[in-house]
């Protein structure tokens, strides 16, 4: 028994040793061991990563990501985060993460993604998929906290005030004029104890030029934050 459990260890040391030490040269999560190893193969050994340490997700990713490929820029995009889901902590890429643009120079082209929770997006949640002219991926970037469905019990949350009223209560703060319609979206805020569903009102002001962004609890109604853009 002693034996097999010695020829285990020697096994699993020479397995990682293998790999680029910069890959594992941050904590990561454990389940994430398997995927990394995968996925620095993949790439030939050109594969970096770099943890977050507030969120325990990579927050860039370099190297030799993919192989040459025809596909369409999305659709590498999204074949790659779907095998690596399991670093980011998503359930189902396809649903949770839209694509909101591409955009597409000489020799790159990036593929944006937003951060979806129970179909609405999840506050500065994003990732970019960075793509050479051949279809290699060469890096992603961005933010995604992990896990949200579970920190909500798997139940979407639902506003006890409407955008009308939300609006209001951000034209409250200061009487003056607006130069445009208010502008006012819904997003989660993994940032706040309870990830609450809040308001983001946007507010243009004439004189003196200001624009506010307020954020707002959709359940209370009280303000999280004001900002001046």
């Amino acid at each position: 028994m002693h034996k097999i459990c010695s020829l285990i260890l020697i096994m699993g040391v020479s397995l990682f040793s293998s790999l680029n030490t910069h890959t594992f040269a941050q904590e990561k999560p454990h389940k994430s061991s398997a995927v990394l190893y995968q996925l620095e193969k993949d790439s030939h050994g050109t594969m970096n990563v770099k943890w977050d340490p507030n969120v325990n997700t990579p927050s860039l990713i370099t190297g030799e990501l993919s192989s040459p490929s025809k596909h369409s820029p999305e659709w590498i995009a999204r074949e790659f985060l779907n095998k690596s889901r399991i670093l980011y902590g998503l359930q189902n890429p396809k649903r949770d993460l839209k694509v909101v643009k591409v955009v597409k120079t000489t020799d790159v082209i990036r593929v944006h993604f937003q951060h979806l929770l129970f179909e609405t997006p999840v506050w500065k949640d994003e990732l970019i998929v960075e793509l050479a002219s051949d279809g290699v991926i060469q890096k992603v970037k961005g933010t995604i906290h992990p896990n949200l469905e579970h920190k909500l019990f798997n139940r979407p949350m639902h506003a006890a005030i409407s955008e009308k009223q939300a609006i209001r209560r951000a034209k409250g703060l200061v009487s003056r004029e607006l130069v445009n319609e208010p502008e006012v979206e819904r997003y989660y805020l993994p940032t706040r104890p309870g990830t609450p569903l809040i308001y983001a009102v946007k507010l243009q002001y004439r004189s003196p030029d200001k624009t506010t962004l307020t954020l707002i609890h959709s359940l209370t109604g009280r303000i999280i934050e004001i900002k001046v853009l």
